[in-house]
């Protein structure tokens, strides 16, 4: 039998007894097995032996190539050890064979079973922290709309609806004033998101003097954005306000862009 021939018989022989080879190698193992020559099938015989003695493996996945190529050496190194050997060596030798064989399958095993564990812990801790910003969010909104009902208890409350200008015509919003405790609720929709080192800043005009009532940043314009305006101490009955796009931090007076206006 030529060298190719003998690479191909060591190949599905290691195949066959690992029972990793298909209906169609099989039957070209069967077939190569008939012509073998006596080293062959003494080849054959000891793979055999030695995954039996590994039957307590209960191999149950597809073998690696290493397992494999553990496997054939260690069966001609059982053929060659026969010609000057005991046969009490050469079980000792499969036994120690197929131990190793044992740890190294367990190896890969625990291996795999860790990466697979990692995995799980990732995606857990990206579940949990996907949750926590959930639980955050409904927090949020909960607290400012208890917000929005204490300043709707108030007996003395305005209303002031905020149409968008011309930077922002889809723009609307209000804002709720509390004017007895100096507190407000702005709600904004339709407002872009605040480019970088930029805010918007909300402007109380009286007698035509803006007068900053803070800053705020719009990072998801899908949602109604409410804005808790503190220490709004102003009892003007007539004026407006207005939302400016100013530079992150605010400005004294406004210099950017008008986005809403709202008379009283």
């Amino acid at each position: 039998m030529s060298t190719t021939d003998n690479a191909k018989f060591e190949e599905l022989c290691v195949g066959f007894v690992l029972s990793s080879i298909t209906k169609e190698e099989e039957k070209e193992f069967k077939s190569l097995l008939k012509d073998a020559t006596q080293e062959q099938e003494q080849l054959y015989q000891d793979m055999q032996s030695i995954a039996s003695e590994m039957a307590l493996l209960a191999y149950n996945q597809k073998p690696s190539e290493n397992v494999k190529e553990q496997l054939l050496e260690m069966a001609w190194a059982s053929v060659h050890a026969r010609g000057g050997s005991n046969v009490h060596y050469l079980s000792r030798y499969r036994i120690a064979a197929a131990a190793a064989v044992l740890f190294l399958i367990s190896s890969f095993g625990l291996f795999f079973f860790n990466q697979n564990l990692e995995s799980d812990l990732e995606n857990q801790k990206e579940l949990v922290a996907q949750k926590e910003t959930t639980i955050r969010i409904l927090e949020t909104e909960v607290e400012q709309k208890s917000e929005l009902l204490a300043i709707l208890e108030a007996r003395d409350v305005d209303l002031v609806l905020m149409d968008g200008q011309d930077v922002n015509p889809n723009g609307f919003g209000k804002v709720v004033w509390d004017k007895d405790n100096g507190q407000a609720l702005l709600q904004v929709a339709n407002m872009p998101a605040v480019p970088t080192a930029k805010e918007y800043q909300l402007w109380i005009l009286i007698n035509g003097q803006p007068l900053s009532a803070g800053v705020f940043a719009v990072n998801n314009p899908e949602r109604d954005n409410f804005f808790k305006i503190q220490q709004l101490n102003q009892s003007a009955d007539q004026g407006a306000f207005a939302i400016t796009l100013e530079p992150e931090g605010g400005s004294p007076q406004p210099t950017g862009a008008m986005y809403m206006m709202g008379a009283m």
